[in-house]
């Protein structure tokens, strides 16, 4: 997970990096409460807006056909 400077991450199940410089941010435009998901090949595969469990479930099960 990538996550803003100031954003609080206590609780999350998944490796953190806070993005300092706001590379991320500045890169794909990204605004407070949307979630993205970058492919392995480094392509945006879901940009969730504001990001939910529910929307990124389905993404994955239309993306590995579960």
């Amino acid at each position: 997970m990538v996550a803003a400077p100031h954003l609080g991450t206590d609780g999350v199940a998944l490796p953190v990096v806070h993005d300092s410089f706001d590379a991320f941010r500045k890169m794909y435009g990204a605004r407070g409460g949307e979630g993205f998901l970058i492919r392995p090949d480094g392509y945006l595969g879901l940009r969730d807006a504001p990001v939910s469990a529910p929307g990124l479930g389905v993404h994955l099960a239309l993306t590995f056909r579960t």
